[in-house]
């Protein structure tokens, strides 16, 4: 390409140029994007898994000194499922008194006015663009 047929791209390129700085300097992020959590919103509440899973996991490192994180994770997996209905229903049961007042908790914030809904990004609410568990 001769210098002449470059110096016609490089005019167009330096024009456009221009047009992206000028374009770009207004530039922001879309508005309304990540809601920030209130931190005085109520905690979810554990359910009856992780309400054992702190119980037992104490007792599974003393045993295992040294285990990984991943590992404890399948122990604890693994016992959860070895529990008969009967051995679980103290932890469900604990589970839904933590969920009842958790209920109340939001309750009262909604009320007050400092409650932004965690069910707006909600991942486990079809309703709200989650999957759904």
């Amino acid at each position: 390409m001769s210098e002449k047929e470059k110096s016609k791209f490089d005019e167009m390129a330096k024009a456009d140029k221009v047009r992206y700085d000028r374009e770009m300097k207004d530039y922001g992020p879309a508005k309304g994007g990540k809601m920030k959590k209130d931190p005085t919103a109520p905690k979810r509440p554990p359910s009856g898994f992780f309400l054992s899973c702190s119980e037992f996991r104490p007792k599974i490192k003393s045993t295992n000194p040294g285990i990984s994180v991943g590992d404890v994770a399948k122990k604890l997996d693994e016992m959860w499922d070895n529990l008969s209905d009967s051995e679980k229903q103290p932890y469900d049961h604990k589970a839904v008194e933590l969920k009842e007042k958790y209920e109340k908790d939001v309750v009262e914030c909604k009320s007050k006015g400092k409650f932004d809904g965690a069910k707006a990004s909600c991942k486990s609410c079809p309703e709200k663009g989650g999957r759904g568990r």
